[in-house]
C-alpha cells in the first residue's frame, strides 16, 4: 500500500512537472501614440497583454485604457480575449471584446470552426444598410484583430513580408497585405510594409485608422527578429505602437 502511495505520488510530480514545462505565459506592455503634421506625439493607450500556451492552444488576453484625450481619435477602454488553436499560425477559435467608446459599452463575440465563423454576437447592433456589404465567402479563414496584433509581433509569422492576413472585428472585413520588406541603420532594422484593403462593412467616409489605415508598417531588429514598432496612416493622422521593455 505504501509503495503505490508513493508510486502515485511521483506519477503525479512528473505529470505536474510536465504541465508546466509545457505551458508558457507571456506578459507584455505596449504604448499607442497618435501623431499629426507638426505636432509631438501624444500617448493616448496602453495595451497590456497576456500569452499563454499550452501545447497547441493559446489564449491571448488583453486590456486597452487610454491615457490622453485628443479629438480625432475615439476614445477606448477595454479588455478582451481570445482562444484559439497553433497549426502553423495562430487560428482563433472563440473572440471576445467588451469595451466603451463615446462613453457607449459595446461587445463583440466571434465563434469560429473549421476556419469559417459560426456566430456572431454584436451589442447594439448595428444598422447594416449603412455599411458595405459582406458575403459569407469573406469571412471564411479570417482573425481577428487582436490575433492579427498577435501575429505580427514574431518576424517568422511574417514570411519574410509577404503575408495577407485576413481580418475580421466583427463589424468591418479588410486584408492587411505584406508586400514590401527593406533595411536601414546598415541593415540593423528590417521593415515591413502593408497596405489595408478594406473589403466590407465601412461607411463611406469611414474615418477610423485602425481599420481603415493608408500605409502600415511593422519595424523589427534585424539580428534577433523582435518586434521594435508598429506604425499605421490616415490621411495626416498617424498611430505608432511600441513596447514597454522591462
Amino acid at each position: 500500500m505504501i509503495f503505490k502511495k508513493v508510486a502515485f505520488s511521483l506519477l503525479l510530480l512528473l505529470i505536474s512537472s510536465f504541465t508546466l514545462a509545457d505551458s508558457v505565459n507571456v506578459e507584455r506592455k505596449f504604448n499607442i501614440y497618435a501623431k499629426i503634421p507638426f505636432m509631438p506625439k501624444i500617448k493616448i493607450m496602453e495595451i497590456n497583454t497576456l500569452l499563454l500556451l499550452f501545447n497547441n492552444d493559446y489564449k491571448y488576453e488583453f486590456n486597452i485604457r487610454s491615457k490622453n484625450i485628443v479629438n480625432f481619435i475615439n476614445q477606448i477602454d477595454g479588455n478582451g480575449t481570445v482562444h484559439g488553436k497553433i497549426i502553423n499560425t495562430y487560428k482563433p477559435n472563440l473572440y471576445e471584446y467588451e469595451y466603451i467608446r463615446k462613453n457607449k459599452k459595446k461587445y463583440v463575440q466571434i465563434k469560429y470552426q473549421n476556419e469559417k465563423i459560426i456566430k456572431i454576437v454584436t451589442k447594439p447592433n448595428y444598422d447594416k444598410s449603412k455599411l458595405t456589404p459582406i458575403t459569407d465567402e469573406m469571412l471564411v479563414n479570417t482573425i481577428d484583430p487582436s490575433t492579427f496584433f498577435l501575429s505580427v509581433l514574431n518576424f517568422e509569422n511574417m514570411n519574410e513580408c509577404k503575408k495577407i492576413f485576413r481580418v475580421f472585428d466583427g463589424k468591418r472585413r479588410y486584408d492587411v497585405k505584406f508586400e514590401k520588406m527593406s533595411t536601414s541603420n546598415e541593415n540593423s532594422i528590417v521593415k515591413c510594409d502593408a497596405s489595408q484593403i478594406k473589403l466590407g462593412g465601412y461607411k463611406d467616409n469611414e474615418t477610423d485608422v485602425f481599420a481603415a489605415s493608408d500605409f502600415i508598417q511593422v519595424i523589427y531588429s534585424m539580428e534577433k527578429k523582435e518586434f521594435l514598432g508598429y506604425e499605421a496612416r490616415n490621411g495626416n493622422i498617424k498611430i505608432l505602437i511600441d513596447e514597454t521593455r522591462k
